[in-house]
């Protein structure tokens, strides 16, 4: 059986775990990955060997250059002109002393796609800063989201690495939409992403909000910037304690959902109350939201976590789960149905493939080895000297993308299709995706961006036939139903691939295909739950002796900052890489196929720094108990003016160039020593040095270390007003059809150095007879359709 990306050759020229996942996911899919390590650093530098450092390397051949030698630099470029594809993450000043930046490996290589992984894009005032996930948190305002976790002011310690996880994702998913459009011969192209961009993903609508703060005026509390005090969950997404002490999470985001909760709880009688909303899941008045919500928490603390778990898995209806860590999760029965582990060489477990193609599937390979077979076969042949025309259109162009999906995660990673140049259809119900309804439809306008709209009922002849009328020449199609109901509207595998074999077929389920989980339904908040990731924010300070009901939701609004919106990004750049895949099989086998993907498994990869277990394997760094970070020299720091700066240090080159720029500003300096070995006392002295300056101050001072300011401007305005934002282009200004202008999110992988033009979110139904007409429907057929209640447009 053959390979997704077989015969592929990577070059990868990186080191951590952004590009290590991203080469590491390359290599499943059966590319050859030949690793360029650098000679061995002292041996007081081991911060190179991350815990999930083999598995990053699973399957990769490692070579030692030293590319200040030139003979080794001559064997670099003899390797490049064998490869296809280069992974960098050099920063841009580095790449330009050697020569080794886009342009001139261009020049020498005209056939290497090039993609570059930086931490703050590679251009702009922040280009050369140190590109760690915690400091670009930090400066993006990340961190500021998760305040009020703790019993302190400021922000809160950001735990879960999103940013390297959406960066690998969207580094895969650009070199694999370049290698697609640039086929055998053709010319290769500058592929980009960053952290910085990776955090682009999980500002769900917020900043669009606040441009139109005059239009949605009662949305003001959930656009500005976060609170101290988290507000109190939603009834239907609550979290809660069982009796024996273990943390539930719900999320029954739809009314026949909470139904079902009530039901199998015992408290379905509130329906009857005469000031119950059914639509809004709600209470009319507070008192009775709050009795309500006390009864509710008193009900759940009368059983276990199993018991209730027994009954909720049987009712197949209710969306909970258990909030686990990372290394309970390892052996959750759905990951382990669904491949999402993996044995490796040493009898531990990792991280299974990223997505099930089911005819080109991953072959996870085995532990890095030090051979250099792949190297002499690249030497002996190289690619051929393209001289084709450099690529102008976005690498997706001409790819049809047919989206059948409601809410966020395979709605979003659809707009990432076409952020990349795809032409992507989103078919919805009748009276839109639910998602419209939400918050005013801010979410709705971020997750459906770039899209035209058919507004159909698929439960009608009618609806049906147009629906497969657009499938027949699609590329692609992805929906996230769950199984049995594609069966039902005739829209399975086996009836599309019946009328197109050359479909990619994705379909994106909560907890996966197989096991006890398959037919259930998810929301965000459960994969947040049950990966670990809910945990890891918390730093798995939860407390296991029952709460009262005060202390209840104390901790339920904690749990459910922690628990943010995540979970859904995730799974939606996963969507997008897992469709990429599949296209470039097709290339290969010249057949579509069926893929699987799931929030589970994809949030299992958000967490794959702890995503694994072997002998000798040291545990998950933990934040402190106050959620300042993860190490004296690695954590956020209180400063003058009751501002906040994070201190991101890493080696001991980083030690020692921080202590030479305080003594060069004449500021006392901590001891280096004192600083490599990470001792508590190092906090106090470091409390004090940085009690001296404002946050401002100290980024214009140490910036270019890693020394940001924290507290700076919420997400919901840094990515429109950032001078480092706007140098990268991650904005753009667009129209919307009822709005107006105004500027939406950017794309998260950039291609030849530059944004090209972006499109806004479609009204539902907004392109109803537009693609009719493009089928071959008549106007009269159209007209008809709107009167028998096939067709619907908003208005």
């Amino acid at each position: 059986m053959s390979q997704a990306l077989e015969g592929i050759r990577v070059l990868d020229l990186s080191s951590g775990p952004a590009a290590g996942m991203a080469t590491m996911i390359l290599a499943d899919f059966g590319a050859q990955v030949v690793s360029i390590q650098r000679p061995p650093l002292a041996p007081a530098d081991g911060l190179n060997q991350l815990p999930a450092t083999p598995m990053w390397r699973r399957g990769k051949q490692l070579l030692t250059l030293d590319l200040n030698q030139n003979t080794d630099l001559e064997r670099f470029h003899q390797l490049a002109s064998g490869a296809d594809v280069l992974v960098c993450n050099w920063r841009s000043s580095a790449l330009a002393r050697r020569q080794l930046d886009f342009e001139h490996l261009h020049n020498q290589h005209r056939h290497l796609i090039y993609c570059h992984i930086t931490g703050f894009g590679s251009r702009g005032p922040m280009a050369d800063c140190p590109g760690y996930e915690h400091t670009v948190a930090a400066y993006s305002g990340r961190m500021r989201l998760f305040s009020g976790i703790v019993d302190r002011a400021g922000p809160v310690f950001s735990a879960l690495q999103v940013g390297v996880h959406a960066c690998a994702q969207s580094a895969v998913a650009g070199v694999l939409a370049a290698l697609l459009t640039k086929g055998k011969n053709g010319a290769g192209r500058l592929v980009e992403t960053s952290l910085l961009q990776g955090m682009l993903p999980y500002e769900m609508g917020a900043m669009i909000g606040m441009q139109f703060m005059e239009q949605f005026p009662d949305l003001a509390p959930l656009i500005a910037t976060p609170s101290a005090q988290p507000p109190i969950p939603s009834l239907f997404y609550h979290p809660a304690q069982a009796g024996d002490g273990r943390w539930m999470q719900f999320g029954n985001l739809l009314p026949h959902l909470f139904d079902n909760f009530l039901i199998a709880t015992g408290l379905i009688d509130i329906i009857a109350d005469e000031d119950f909303n059914p639509k809004q899941l709600l209470l009319k008045t507070s008192e009775k939201q709050e009795a309500f919500r006390a009864r509710m928490l008193s009900r759940i603390q009368e059983r276990s976590t199993a018991d209730w778990m027994q009954d909720f898995i049987s009712d197949g209806g209710i969306v909970a789960t258990t909030y686990q860590t990372t290394q309970q999760a390892l052996q959750d029965p759905d990951i382990v149905a669904n491949g999402h582990v993996i044995k490796d060489d040493n009898g531990g477990l990792q991280l299974g493939p990223v997505a099930r193609l089911t005819d080109t599937p991953a072959l996870p390979g085995a532990a890095a080895s030090r051979q250099d077979s792949w190297a002499l076969q690249w030497a002996k042949t190289p690619r051929p000297k393209s001289t084709a025309k450099e690529p102008q259109a976005l690498p997706l162009t001409g790819i049809r993308v047919i989206e059948i999906a409601t809410i966020i995660a395979a709605p979003l990673g659809a707009a990432f299709l076409a952020d990349m140049g795809a032409e992507v259809i989103k078919i919805e119900p009748l009276g839109g995706d639910p998602f419209r309804g939400m918050l005013a439809g801010l979410g709705s306008a971020r997750v459906n961006v770039g899209k035209r709209s058919i507004s159909v009922n698929m439960k009608t002849d009618a609806g049906r036939q147009i629906v497969l009328d657009l499938l027949r020449d699609a590329d692609v199609m992805i929906h996230n139903f769950r199984p049995g109901v594609p069966e039902r509207l005739g829209i399975s595998y086996s009836q599309v691939s019946k009328i197109n074999t050359n479909i990619i077929y994705l379909q994106c389920n909560g907890y996966g295909s197989n096991g006890p989980g398959a037919l259930r339904p998810s929301t965000h908040p459960i994969p947040g739950a049950a990966m670990g990731g809910v945990m890891y924010q918390m730093g798995e300070h939860l407390p296991e002796e029952l709460q009262d009901t005060d202390s209840l939701k104390k901790w339920c609004r904690r749990l459910m900052r922690a628990n943010e919106v995540n979970p859904d990004p995730n799974t939606a750049l996963v969507v997008t890489t897992s469709v990429m895949l599949g296209l470039l099989a097709r290339q290969t086998t010249g057949r579509g196929q069926r893929i699987l993907v799931d929030m589970f498994g994809a949030n299992a990869y958000a967490n794959s720094d702890d995503f694994l277990t072997y002998p000798g394997k040291q545990s998950r760094a933990m934040p402190d108990a106050d959620m300042y970070g993860l190490s004296p020299i690695y954590r956020l720091y209180p400063c003058a003016e009751q501002q906040w700066i994070f201190l991101g240090l890493n080696t001991s080159r980083e030690i020692e160039q921080f202590c030479n720029a305080l003594k060069a500003a004449n500021l006392p300096a901590p001891d280096p020593n004192q600083m490599r070995t990470g001792e508590e006392s190092l906090i106090k002295t470091l409390t004090s040095l940085f009690s001296k300056k404002n946050a401002g101050q100290w980024q214009s001072l140490l910036g270019h270390l890693g020394c940001v300011q924290a507290d700076g401007l919420a997400p919901n305005r840094f990515w429109i007003e950032n001078e480092q934002a706007q140098e990268m282009d991650l904005t753009s200004e667009v129209e919307h059809p009822a709005w107006g202008t105004y500027r939406r999110h950017g794309p998260v992988v950039m291609f030849d150095g530059k944004q090209q033009s972006l499109a806004a979110p479609p009204l539902a139904g907004q392109h109803n007879t537009e693609l009719l007409s493009l089928l071959g429907y008549s106007q009269a057929q159209i007209n008809e359709f709107y009167q028998q209640g096939t067709l619907w447009q908003e208005p």
